[in-house]
């Protein structure tokens, strides 16, 4: 209790002094800054953070005039942010780790997704009943798709002949209509889309593996800014991550009033498709043994090694990477992982009770 109490006290010193510092700066003194998403969907809960930071001042709260921009993929993120379009991006770890050892000035400044969202989809009327069963069946996914690219790590995994299965290109957006309709028995997706692949496939058909699970678990989405960013304005990056994480604490503890809030800027999105999806981030891709060790945003040595070592291994890159160079914790804030007394009903709450807290 003694760490809770050090933990939350800090947290509101925090936001008043910074209340305090802006303030004295006037709303008319805001520093500008535009923010690049790497996607917008009817399914992307997991941005419901940075709409709640927008929507209750925390970004005018640390001097900040945040704008942010709607995405069209986390490849375009990281470009815009390499061409000067933008000053701080989100992108998928993959895509970060290849524009960088093409010569991409961009650099992880904390880690979004700590879990890998990377899951491999399929029914049961397929006669796939473990992963192995893939053999000799087809599997569905953009040519260019980083989960199809990094698949052979998943098959090592789990004992498969990664050219044991037929690939079917198909388009980005069609991985889920394609499985339930029976053009392919599998496809790679995110874990976050848990929701409406139960939808289009019902429940008692779906079977799905994380990735994670089996071992093979990169780190997933990360914000990212270009080293002329941190060398010229480094206390605007850690000002965004100090307003975005506190709001991504106050999304963890109310979920449902966060998706509300992003449904303000988003008005054609489904509160209940997208707080479902937002619970399984949570719970999957947000929450994890450093997180509960070393707060929200934290980047492991080891867990960064092994994301990079993937990289050089499977993707086709001009050199290989080391693992410093990809990230810095200078600038992460120290927001700790919610405790479970500071939700309405804590009981209902899906923590590993393996956890001590």
């Amino acid at each position: 209790m003694r760490r809770h109490v050090k933990a939350v006290v800090g947290v509101v010193l925090c936001a008043l002094l910074l209340v305090a510092g802006t303030s004295v700066l006037g709303a008319d003194n805001l520093e500008k800054v535009t923010f690049r998403l790497n996607w917008i969907s009817a399914g992307e809960g997991d941005h419901a953070p940075f709409f709640v930071a927008q929507e209750h001042g925390y970004y005018e709260d640390v001097g900040l005039d945040v704008t942010i921009q709607q995405g069209s993929g986390a490849g375009p993120a990281a470009i815009a942010l390499e061409a000067g379009q933008v000053d701080i991006a989100i992108s998928d770890f993959p895509t970060i780790a290849i524009a960088r050892a093409k010569g991409a000035d961009i650099k992880i400044v904390a880690v979004y997704h700590v879990n890998s969202p990377n899951s491999t989809w399929t029914r049961k009327d397929t006669g796939i009943k473990e992963p192995k069963d893939l053999a000799g069946h087809t599997i569905g996914a953009p040519a260019g798709d980083a989960q199809r690219i990094a698949f052979p790590a998943f098959a090592q995994a789990v004992g498969l002949d990664p050219n044991s299965v037929e690939w079917i290109n198909i388009h980005p957006a069609a991985k889920i209509q394609s499985l339930a309709a029976g053009k392919i028995d599998a496809t790679v997706h995110f874990i976050d889309q848990l929701f409406v692949y139960r939808e289009a496939i019902g429940e008692e058909n779906l079977v799905f593996w994380r990735w994670a699970d089996l071992g093979v678990n990169p780190y997933g989405l990360a914000i990212i800014t270009t080293e002329k960013m941190l060398n010229e304005r480094p206390d605007v990056i850690r000002r965004f991550l100090e307003a975005t994480f506190r709001a991504m604490r106050e999304t963890i503890i109310h979920p449902r009033e966060a998706v509300i809030t992003m449904q303000k800027f988003i008005p054609e999105i489904d509160v209940e498709k997208v707080l479902s999806m937002l619970d399984v981030a949570i719970k999957f891709q947000f929450f994890s043994q450093n997180s509960l060790a070393h707060g929200l945003g934290w980047i492991d040595q080891d867990r960064m090694k092994a994301s990079v070592d993937l990289i050089n291994t499977y993707f086709d890159i001009p050199r290989e990477l080391t693992p410093e160079e990809m990230y810095t914790l200078d600038l992460l804030p120290q927001y700790s992982w919610p405790y479970p007394d500071e939700f309405e009903n804590p009981s209902t709450w899906p923590y590993p009770r393996e956890f001590n807290f």
